[in-house]
């Protein structure tokens, strides 16, 4: 035990193998090793985590003013919902700046999930009518493709602008 070191439970669901394999490290450190029974632990097995993300809602602002494009309070991109991935500077133009454009859009997304944007009927029929625009997806009910809201989009290609002349690949339904 490393000196004046305060002992924390650390909770691991393993097997037999793997519970001999970290008992063994421990021993070969010369490491305190205890098991301890825990009372009314609740385990996230497999399965149960979708059911947990999809319960997880950041709540929005009452008092802020609804963004029209995604329908956050206050808009999903402004200051307030600033997120340690954000750039501090723009980006200079690149062709390569796509696929970094990707990962940020992948990132919204996930913020706007956990807001429930996509389960807000305004946006729901939004994806309706821009899936009947589509000649391939007009006689779809569902389509596991998103839409990502103006202000994002606009936002990301200022911090990941393409070169003057090259157009941006636009959005499916955009």
């Amino acid at each position: 035990m490393a000196e004046g070191g305060e002992k924390k439970v650390l909770s691991l669901k393993v097997n037999r193998s793997q519970r001999d394999a970290i008992a063994a490290l421990f021993a070969e450190n010369n490491w305190d090793f205890e098991e301890v029974q825990l009372q009314n632990v609740e385990s996230i097995d497999e399965g149960q985590d979708g059911e947990f993300v999809r319960s997880f809602r950041i709540r929005q602002s009452d008092m802020a003013e609804e963004c029209p494009y995604c329908l956050c309070q206050p808009c999903i991109t402004d200051e307030s919902n600033r997120q340690m991935w954000w750039p501090t500077d723009n980006s200079l133009p690149s062709l390569r700046n796509h696929s970094l454009r990707k990962e940020l859009y992948k990132k919204f997304w996930t913020m706007l999930f956990h807001r429930g944007v996509f389960l807000d009927p305004r946006y729901q029929d939004k994806k309706l009518r821009a899936l009947r625009q589509d000649p391939q997806c007009r006689n779809l009910v569902m389509h596991r493709r998103d839409l990502l809201p103006l202000c994002v989009l606009k936002l990301v290609r200022t911090w990941l602008p393409n070169p003057k002349g090259v157009p941006y690949m636009g959005h499916k339904w955009e």
